[in-house]
């Protein structure tokens, strides 16, 4: 149904013409993609250095308490120091695998901005 419309429409020779954009609009609207693909990339680069950081702020914290048991009670027992230090790690491998992950998005985002073609020498807006 839809289809047959649409043959329909492009038979008539009373149809609109379309309006090409202008240069200007153009650049308006390369201007607009870059600075969207460069925000993408400020967001997926803290993705990539911010989770590392919170991961190793988790091991330090989960270690600093397992020591803390070991001195507060005296005696050290490896069963239950091993135990800590490796919840405590668990942390930081989080961290290191969503940074991966950004890491990846964020060649993919540079890809995209770079592939993107040049905005004309005529506009003058790079922010």
């Amino acid at each position: 149904m839809v289809l047959i419309t649409v043959i329909q429409e492009m038979n008539q020779p009373s149809s609109k013409p379309q309006i090409l954009p202008s240069a200007g609009a153009i650049d308006d609207q390369l201007n607009l993609r870059r600075r969207f693909w460069l925000r993408a990339m400020w967001i997926s680069i803290a993705g990539v250095i911010a989770p590392p950081m919170l991961g190793l702020i988790g091991t330090v914290v989960g270690m600093r308490s397992s020591f803390g048991e070991v001195s507060s009670t005296g005696l050290a027992d490896p069963h239950s120091l091993v135990e800590g230090i490796s919840s405590a790690f668990v942390s930081t491998a989080w961290g290191l695998a969503i940074s991966l992950i950004a890491l990846i998005v964020f060649f993919g985002v540079l890809i995209r901005y770079l592939t993107l073609p040049k905005v004309s020498a005529q506009s003058h807006d790079y922010t």
